[in-house]
């Protein structure tokens, strides 16, 4: 059934990319290598290709993307290889603007599973599920998801408010059969999205965003057994642009999730979590670009992250300790022709661990990184 699912909607995305190819059509793809390594005995790189196609024809919009893999992990003595392509993602967007009092926007995103998934102990596939702090992908295939979406916007002056609604439904998959965790339904995702911008100027406005979102339960085998607690995030950010020359922002956003609720084995009961096993995180980010001449724009950007400690005591078999990391990336946009366009960015990272329990012990660990992407798109 998933097979069928899949075959028709990629069928359906090829059809109306090709009704599009009248109008805008923008094809991507290149090159991405990441490396890390920590102060003990692990290192990992993982490469992938992604394709990307966007299309619109006028207030329709669409997105296919997806990506071939190839990831690389040597720990405790023992490495693992996986290459695989991973789930496809099909976006589609249809905007009424200037129609109506507010503007809206009306989304449906479809995870296609195409990718890899009922991971395996034997072949150490599992160790791959790394920190997404350390590599760019760490999910190899999920089940077939639905996520639609409506968006309102309105403008007053020299203030713009939106407010979004979304509801992603998760398919059932096999993330491990050895470990037992088959028939494996995450459960759905409603999220409630919010933002106000105000425009002291042309060059300059600030931005308010706020977005929250409630968790269902997990089952496994048609039983209850996980169940994530609330997700919130807050943050403001601040842009300024000069004309064509240079634009700069700095944000700073914070994510705090709720208790999580899970059943026990001794009493099969579904209890919530005795302390909260979530750090807070908080982020902040500076990003600026530069256009150098009319052909090639420069970037730059700094980040800090923070993770703190959760709940639990140190001693405890779920305590979660405090997490730092600091990256700093550079890149370089050329538009090659009027219709070709090329991009290399470089980034690097430091990032601190303090000793875990959960969900393994671990003692305090150091990392270093690196990523590299070169990106050619065109447009038709």
């Amino acid at each position: 059934m998933k097979s069928l699912i899949t075959y028709l909607a990629l069928l359906i995305a090829v059809c109306i990319s090709s009704t599009t190819l009248a109008a805008d059509i923008q094809m991507q793809t290149g090159f991405n290598f990441d490396w890390w390594k920590d102060n003990q005995t692990s290192r990992a790189r993982q490469s992938y290709v992604p394709v990307r196609i966007d299309g619109r024809f006028d207030d329709f919009s669409i997105t296919l993307l997806t990506a071939y893999a190839h990831t690389h992990l040597d720990k405790s003595g023992s490495s693992t290889t996986l290459d695989h392509v991973l789930d496809t993602k099909l976006n589609t967007s249809y905007s009424i603007i200037g129609k109506l009092p507010v503007d809206i926007l009306l989304g449906l995103d479809l995870n296609l599973p195409t990718g890899k998934t009922d991971l395996t102990k034997k072949e150490n596939e599992l160790n791959l599920v790394m920190d997404p702090d350390l590599i760019s992908i760490t999910t190899y295939g999920e089940g077939f998801n639905v996520n639609p979406t409506v968006t309102i916007a309105k403008q007053w002056g020299k203030l713009v408010t939106g407010i979004g609604f979304g509801y992603l439904y998760r398919g059932e998959y096999n993330y491990s059969s050895e470990l037992g965790i088959s028939d494996y339904d995450p459960g759905d995702i409603i999220s409630l999205t919010g933002e106000a911008r105000y425009y002291f100027s042309p060059k300059m406005y600030t931005r308010l965003f706020v977005r929250h979102a409630w968790y269902e339960k997990d089952t496994l085998r048609g039983s209850d057994f996980y169940q994530e607690g609330d997700f919130s995030l807050f943050g403001l950010g601040l842009y300024y642009k000069q004309k064509k020359e240079w634009d700069a922002g700095l944000t700073f956003h914070g994510i705090l999730r709720d208790k999580s609720k899970f059943r026990e084995t001794s009493n099969n009961a579904f209890v919530t979590e005795s302390h909260n096993g979530h750090g807070d995180e908080w982020i902040a980010d500076l990003a600026a670009k530069y256009l150098l001449n009319e052909k090639t724009t420069l970037r730059s950007s700094l980040q800090g992250r923070i993770f703190t400690k959760n709940d639990y005591t140190p001693d405890s078999s779920y305590f979660i300790g405090e997490k730092k990391k600091l990256s700093l990336g550079i890149g370089a946009t050329r538009a090659l022709n009027p219709n070709l366009e090329a991009a290399l960015d470089i980034k690097g990272f430091v990032k601190h661990d303090e000793e875990t329990r959960f969900p393994e012990y671990k003692s305090a660990c150091d990392y270093q990184g690196y990523s590299i992407s070169a990106m050619l798109t065109g447009r038709f």
